[in-house]
C-alpha cells in the first residue's frame, strides 16, 4: 500500500503544481519564464498531468473497489496540498517533468509496466 501511497500522492502534487504555475503565467507575466506563457509543453503538460490525475480515481475503483477509491481521493487531495506549500522553482520542475512522469505511473496503475 505504500507504493499507492506515494503514487497518487506524487500525482495529486504534478497535477496541481503544473496547473498552480500555468495559472500563475497568465496572471503575473514577470514573475514566469517565458516558455511557460506561450509554451504547447506547459499548457498540454499541465492538461496531461490533470487527466492522468483524474483517471488514477476511477482506476482504483474498478481494480480496488470503493474503500481503496476514497483513498485514493485523500492521496491526491494530499498532494494538492503539498503542492501548495512548495517554492516555485520546484513546481516549475514538476511541469517541465510532470507528463513523463504522469504517464509512466499510469501505465504502472493499468498494468502495462512495473515501476
Amino acid at each position: 500500500m505504500g507504493f499507492y501511497f506515494v503514487v497518487h500522492t506524487l500525482l495529486g502534487l504534478i497535477a496541481a503544481s503544473s496547473a498552480q504555475i500555468v495559472t500563475g503565467a497568465k496572471h503575473s507575466v514577470a514573475s514566469y519564464p517565458l516558455w511557460v506563457q506561450n509554451s504547447v509543453w506547459a499548457s498540454g503538460g499541465a492538461f496531461c498531468s490533470m487527466i492522468c490525475a483524474f483517471l488514477a480515481i476511477p482506476t482504483t475503483f474498478f481494480s480496488w473497489g470503493l474503500t481503496y477509491t476514497f483513498y485514493t481521493i485523500g492521496e491526491i487531495i494530499l498532494g494538492l496540498i503539498i503542492a501548495g506549500l512548495m517554492p516555485q522553482p520546484i513546481k516549475i520542475l514538476m511541469l517541465i517533468i510532470g507528463p513523463i512522469v504522469s504517464i509512466v505511473i499510469m501505465g504502472a496503475l493499468w498494468g502495462f509496466w512495473y515501476i
